[in-house]
């Protein structure tokens, strides 16, 4: 007995030698070139003088503003999306600089005016984003009985009406048309005299509707 078993150990692992020099059928073939590209954002923008690119200047301008009097617009700066990514929304942002300007026969009552003394003086009387109308319903975030470019730059007014988030965006060949007209209030006192507010509107194009 103790015999045969050796002898088929023997046979196994002869066995076991003989199919390890066994050679199976290989075939590599390989896939090559695969490449990943992505899309991206391009929005341009453009006025009645300048045509499409990244920067307009000088869109809107008003100069030795009387009170009540002195207005402009509407005009406009037409947005484009030239990308191949869709977007969901354009956000709408206003940022003012005051320029404390001093003559000496100035009235001016404070010669610490901050950009917003001036600009709750600036009265919008259109702004419109495509086919939104935002001077219809305004939030008078300041109080002062005009929608103005004060107000456009309160959260409470991008909250409450989406000026500055959840617009409809261009996409493809398609254009939006962001348009303004303002007057110089009636209302407007005497500690902004003589001074002087640069406007930037940012326009950001965004993806998802949570940016």
């Amino acid at each position: 007995m103790k015999r045969l078993i050796l002898g088929l150990i023997a046979i196994l692992l002869g066995i076991s030698m003989v199919s390890s020099a066994l050679a199976y059928f290989t075939d590599v073939e390989t896939s090559t070139n695969n490449n990943f590209t992505v899309g991206m954002f391009d929005l341009q923008i453009a006025d009645r003088d300048e045509w499409f690119g990244k920067e307009v200047t000088a869109a809107w301008t008003m100069s030795n503003m009387a009170p009540g009097v002195t207005t402009i617009g509407p005009f406009s700066i037409t947005l484009h999306n030239s990308g191949n990514i869709a977007a969901n929304h354009v956000e709408i942002v206003f940022r003012h600089v005051i320029d404390k300007m001093s003559y000496p026969m100035e009235l001016d009552s404070d010669s610490d005016s901050t950009p917003g003394d001036m600009a709750r003086w600036m009265e919008i009387t259109t702004l419109t984003f495509g086919n939104q109308d935002f001077v219809r319903g305004y939030i008078d975030c300041n109080g002062n009985g005009i929608f103005d470019l004060e107000d456009v730059t309160q959260p409470a007014y991008a909250r409450e009406r989406g000026l500055l988030d959840g617009l409809p965006a261009p996409d493809g060949t398609e254009v939006k048309v962001f348009t303004i007209s303002l007057k110089f209030s009636k209302l407007a006192t005497n500690d902004i005299q003589g001074d002087a507010l640069t406007t930037t509107v940012s326009f950001t194009l965004n993806q998802d509707a949570g940016q």
